[in-house]
Parts: C-alpha cells; sequence; structure tokens
C-alpha cells in the first residue's frame, strides 16, 4: 500500500491516503464492509466531503460475527453499519480515558484508551494506527460492533404500537386486509398522517364507496414501494414504482416531497423497511376507473 503523504499529527506519525472513505475500504480488502456499505446507500454518504471517524470491522470480524449479517434486512443492517461511523474527525490520540460518541445512526458507543490501546463498547480492538483519507478517518476493529437496539418489530407493528400519528392508515390497512401482506416483505411505505384522512373520510375512502375493498387497497399500495429507501437514498426526480403499479415521483428541490405530499418525518425504521410520514393521502391517477368496476 503506497501513501501519498505523511502527517506528523499530535506527536504521531500518521500516514494519509488522498481516496474517500469508500475508496479506501474498496482498495483495501474491506471487502465485506465495502459491499455492505454499497448495498445500503450509505457509500454516498460517505464518498462525500464529510469528515467522518469510521470504525471498519476486517474480513476477519465478519467471520467472526458468523451468520449475523445474513439475517438483517436492509434497514436493520444500515442502522448496524451506521453505528459505526461518527460526524467529525476522531484521531486516536484524542482517545483518553472513556468517552462516549454518537454515531450516524443516533445511538452511542464508548471508545476507552487502557493500557492495551483503544477498545470500543468493551469489546472491540482498533488495530493499527490512524488512517487518515481525504474525507475523514478510519480506524480498523477487529469485532463488528452490534448497536444497543435494533428495530423487531414490523412495519405494521411499527404503526400500530410505535407512532400515535397513524391511526387511519392503520385502520385503513385493515379494511383493505393488507396489514399481512405488508409484513411479508421489505418496503419502504410513505405513510400519511391521520389528518391527512380527513378530506377523504366521507368520499373516496368513505367505506360506502362503491368497491370500498378495492379501493382502500389500491390506495394504500399506491403509498408502498419495494425494497428498503432510507431518506439519504432518495433523489430528487427519482420515479419510484409502487406495488399499486404505477409510479411516485421524489421532488428534493423545495423540501422532501412525493408527488405533491410533504415528507414531514423519515426513517421510522421497521424490521421489514422504513416508514416516511407525509401530510397527504396518495391518490392514483386511475382510481376512478376502480370505483366504476363492478
Amino acid at each position: 500500500m503506497m501513501f501519498k503523504y505523511l502527517f506528523l499529527m499530535f506527536g504521531v506519525v500518521t500516514a494519509f491516503e488522498d481516496k474517500t472513505v469508500v475508496q479506501y475500504l474498496v482498495d483495501n480488502g474491506f471487502t465485506t464492509l465495502a459491499s455492505a456499505v454499497q448495498s445500503v446507500g450509505l457509500d454516498v454518504a460517505l464518498s462525500s466531503s464529510g469528515p467522518f471517524t469510521v470504525f471498519a470491522p476486517t474480513e476477519a470480524a465478519f467471520t467472526k460475527l458468523g451468520s449475523t449479517l445474513s439475517t438483517l434486512s436492509t434497514s436493520q443492517l444500515e442502522l448496524v453499519l451506521k453505528y459505526h461511523v461518527t460526524n467529525g474527525f476522531i484521531l486516536g490520540p484524542q482517545i483518553s480515558g472513556s468517552q462516549n460518541v454518537t454515531t450516524l445512526n443516533g445511538q452511542s458507543l464508548v471508545a476507552t484508551r487502557n493500557g492495551s490501546g483503544i477498545i470500543i463498547n468493551g469489546v472491540s480492538m482498533v488495530t493499527g494506527s490512524d488512517i487518515i483519507v481525504n474525507n475523514g478517518v478510519i480506524h480498523v476493529i477487529d469485532t463488528v460492533l452490534i448497536p444497543p437496539v435494533l428495530p423487531t418489530l414490523t412495519i405494521t407493528q411499527t404503526l400500530i404500537r410505535d407512532d400515535t400519528r397513524f391511526n387511519d392508515l392503520v385502520l385503513a390497512l385493515i379494511l383493505a386486509d393488507l396489514t399481512s401482506a405488508l409484513d411479508v416483505s421489505e418496503y419502504t411505505l410513505f405513510a400519511p398522517i391521520d389528518a391527512a384522512f380527513g378530506v377523504y373520510k366521507d368520499n373516496l375512502l368513505s367505506p360506502n364507496t362503491p368497491n370500498a375493498q378495492m379501493v382502500y387497497q389500491e390506495v394504500l399500495k399506491y403509498h408502498v414501494v419495494p425494497g428498503a429507501r432510507m431518506a439519504n437514498q432518495l433523489k430528487n426526480g427519482e420515479v419510484l414504482t409502487t406495488l399499486h403499479g404505477t409510479n411516485l415521483t421524489v421532488s428534493l428541490s423545495t423540501g422532501a416531497m412525493v408527488n405533491k405530499a410533504n415528507i414531514i418525518d423519515t426513517d421510522i425504521l421497521a424490521s421489514n423497511g422504513v416508514i416516511h410520514a407525509i401530510d397527504q393521502v396518495l391518490i392514483p391517477q386511475d382510481i376512478n376507473q376502480l370505483t366504476q368496476q363492478g
């Protein structure tokens, strides 16, 4: 491995390579970590200007983890990976005693310096010196870090148990007989809050509407996109195909929107996907045809 520069920082010789975090991981044998980062779209963030501090498990660390990684959903995997990343530079010489560090997934890890070196959460040793790249610093660690909290509730369970904003949505899912279907695969749900349903309660989404269950099913399917897409994976102008079969369009130019609905809360995690709260019910253009079907 050839380093382009050597810096003297805090009295310690620190190597620098003119690559992003992601480029360094790909080029230096962190195959499993790089592949996992790319699979959840975290490579986009870790290729930006940063800076980031990354605690990078080795291939041996992932082997030691066994089959756990393969049992995680995409949203759970993203939480695990973000638990290895913090904003800003944290260099080895800056760590003394024990300190809490807030990670990108919002949970904290504990970095401790003892006679053996630096250990993370009491289980993972930092091996080697700081690796400085052009958008951060990488610390190689010998054990994969598992965050204290991983979501275990499905999308439907999360709507029911974890958030009081979605009572009308839950009732609509029950009427449409979609609660089970929403939990059998991995999805992104654009979830209208209760206030969004008011305008439709006495017309389109009334239980007395002709073909009410079919209408409910197709309207709600129009809010569901296969695969888990976290907020940082949504792109301006992106077209998303829904379970209804027609498309939604994401806009990020004047705030975050999907079609004409504002995205008012993001990344509500479930074990089988992610929920983004929106302030309007999304209505597919072919809904009038559905109401007229016998």
